[in-house]
């Protein structure tokens, strides 16, 4: 079966270079992220960062917050000169992969057809487990309980929310201000250095397992086995 893709962009000049570079793709496109989101994308999806109705990023941000859509493979395109910074942004908000447009047709389409091979025959629409399973750790997101080699762990609905997002976003750096507008009740007033000592703590609750969690200096934290 062809490769299928989403392609958000209201760009004559981007959908000219999509149609070319991922030629033999099954492609949709959208014009906006608001014809996007009423399509339920499901699978990959190349957006814009310059939409119509809101930036791409923000775009990814909305999309990896729902758990109808967290589990979608996006790929960010921006525009200008290659900025690290813009990039490390893109992938701290949810993004698989960022380029500047236009990108060298052929590693664009191999990296698309990389994601894709790691993500496995129908992986980013399936449903999510009951539980997730990662060497000794065991999590149920429905019943709320965490245990590792066995051994239940006891941790504060904060805590838990933490691992979970880490758990969901296995493999990326996830920045503070990210969690603390994803996971933290309290919103961006609690501060950067309280997502430090929640992370010290969860670390320190989960033992030798703890320490998967790991600090990405600059950046911000990554969970990986």
């Amino acid at each position: 079966m062809k490769p299928a893709a989403s392609c958000v962009t209201s760009s004559p000049a981007a959908l000219a270079f999509l149609k070319t570079a991922l030629e033999g793709f099954r492609l949709k496109f959208h014009p906006s992220a608001a014809a996007f989101l009423k399509a339920r994308p499901r699978g990959l999806a190349v957006i814009d960062s310059s939409l119509p109705d809101m930036s791409g990023r923000d775009l990814v941000s909305v999309l990896r917050g729902d758990k109808r859509t967290s589990r979608l493979l996006l790929v960010l395109t921006g525009s200008g000169p290659y900025s690290p910074a813009a990039a490390a942004l893109s992938l701290e908000n949810g993004a698989d992969e960022y380029f500047t447009f236009p990108p060298e047709p052929r590693l664009f389409r191999a990296r698309l057809l990389n994601l894709l091979a790691r993500a496995g025959p129908g992986a980013a629409a399936s449903e999510k487990p009951a539980e997730y399973a990662f060497g000794p750790l065991r999590i149920s997101p429905e019943a709320r309980t965490v245990s590792v080699g066995g051994k239940r762990i006891r941790l504060t609905a904060l805590e838990f929310d933490l691992l979970l997002y880490f758990l969901r976003n296995q493999g990326r750096v996830v920045s503070r201000t990210v969690l603390l507008e994803q996971v933290w009740r309290q919103g961006l007033e609690a501060g950067p250095r309280a997502v430090d000592k929640r992370i010290e703590a969860l670390r320190s609750r989960l033992g030798p397992f703890g320490a998967k969690i790991r600090t990405v200096f600059g950046l911000g934290y990554l969970f990986k086995l």
